[in-house]
């Protein structure tokens, strides 16, 4: 499926040097859009730079999303380059380790409150008084929930909060400026094979493991991969998805249908 409807679109995607990202942005170029990648990652910036040279359109920033200094110096860059912004994808996320509430560390909670929700706060704030100063017609924000956002049984309790308050942000978004030219929409998907589910395999907490195998094998059958979850984000980053805001689409092939 392609989208002319992002066709010389400047469209940001965090997290972009690996996983959903990566492939998010690789069908972006693919559909004509011009496309930043931030990544914390310096090394998977340079890989990535160098596999999509001759896709299309294509800027790499080193960007800790976390920091407002960074975010902002991220922002002017864009707009010095091209211009503008016409797309925003929040797509970094941090993974917690299954712990519930009764083993979960602050400082863990609070990383991934900070990567996973205060971050996509901040850039969708710049994103949304750059899109107003523009007086854009159509700008676009998409939001990579999870089935986290709305389920309690898929991650521990900082992911879920985490994922929960994403959905919540979109959802205002969409409603508040509806009529300013702004949509956002955001997709719950299934498992994937990306590098943040290897990273909550391996430093898995001991008393979330029960519940982890269990949530882990039922869902082995609705693992979605990650070029069908990225044609979906590519879609409502595009023209082709005007009539959608404040839609939250679950992408896991009828999984949490089963409950």
């Amino acid at each position: 499926m392609s989208s002319q409807g992002v066709t010389g679109k400047i469209c940001l995607v965090t997290g972009g040097g690996g996983g959903l990202g990566k492939e998010i942005s690789k069908q972006l170029l693919a559909n004509g859009a011009k496309v930043v990648i931030c990544d914390i990652n310096q090394d998977l910036l340079d890989a990535t730079s160098k596999e999509f040279s001759d896709k299309g359109t294509l800027l790499t920033i080193q960007c800790d999303i976390t920091n407002t200094e960074s975010v902002e110096a991220m922002f002017e860059k864009i707009v010095q380059t091209y211009g503008q912004l016409d797309v925003l994808i929040n797509n970094a996320g941090l993974m917690d380790r299954f712990d519930p509430v009764g083993d979960l560390e602050q400082d863990l909670w609070a990383k991934v409150i900070a990567v996973n929700l205060t971050a996509p706060y901040l850039l969708s704030k710049l994103a949304v008084r750059h899109f107003l100063a523009r007086a854009a017609t159509n700008a676009a924000i998409v939001n990579i929930g999870s089935l986290s956002s709305q389920t309690g049984f898929s991650a521990g309790a900082a992911y879920t909060a985490s994922k929960h308050g994403l959905l919540g942000l979109s959802k205002n978004t969409a409603a508040f400026y509806r009529d300013k030219g702004i949509r956002c929409n955001l997709i719950m998907p299934g498992g994937m094979q990306t590098n943040i589910t290897t990273a909550f395999a391996q430093g898995i907490n001991q008393a979330g493991q029960e519940a982890a195998m269990a949530c882990f094998v039922a869902a082995k059958a609705s693992i979605v991969p990650l070029e069908e979850a990225a044609r979906l984000v590519v879609f409502l980053a595009s023209d082709d998805s005007m009539a959608l805001s404040g839609t939250c689409v679950t992408a896991d092939k009828g999984f949490t249908s089963l409950f």
